[in-house]
């Protein structure tokens, strides 16, 4: 049970929920209806751009600074930035192959290059995502202040919304 995290987990609630819109796509590309394959693929794109990676510029000036705080130490979320490059070069790929199968219409043409883009960033965000509820928000939860949460709730919203907006 959480003693102080709560608010931070609950910010992060919508990252988890999204990450079926990427599993959805990867399932439809090059299956089914065409419209249903580009709603899907739409909807997977948005939350990429809109959730995923917005929120994943935040953690890197407010979760990864906190869990350095903590451990008295720089640079420990070193592989998880990492992991947030490859997402930001994953979803770049993505925003290309899906920009061509919309001008073409057809995103069966491009299902080979789709699935494993959508399934592996699906597969890459969640064992992030994962990883990080397993091991920094317990820490945070043991060091950090109700109020200090708060400013990291308070943060992490205005730099994903100013993210996401532009």
């Amino acid at each position: 049970m959480d003693r102080v995290i709560g608010p931070y987990r609950e910010w992060r609630a919508s990252l988890r929920s999204g990450l079926q819109s990427l599993a959805m796509a990867g399932a439809t590309a090059g299956q089914g209806p065409e419209d249903a394959a580009r709603a899907a693929l739409a909807e997977a794109v948005r939350y990429v751009e809109e959730t995923l990676l917005p929120a994943s510029r935040a953690e890197e000036f407010t979760l990864f600074p906190a869990v350095d705080g903590v451990l008295g130490l720089t640079g420990s979320c070193a592989v998880l930035e990492r992991q947030h490059e490859a997402m930001r070069q994953m979803a770049g790929d993505l925003r290309q192959v899906a920009a061509a199968a919309e001008q073409d219409g057809d995103t069966r043409a491009y299902a080979r290059y789709l699935q494993p883009l959508l399934f592996g960033l699906y597969g890459l965000a969640r064992a992030h995502l994962e990883a990080e509820d397993a091991v920094f928000l317990p820490l945070l939860d043991e060091h950090l202040s109700e109020s200090q949460v708060d400013v990291l709730v308070e943060n992490s919203e205005r730099i994903a919304s100013a993210k996401a907006a532009g």
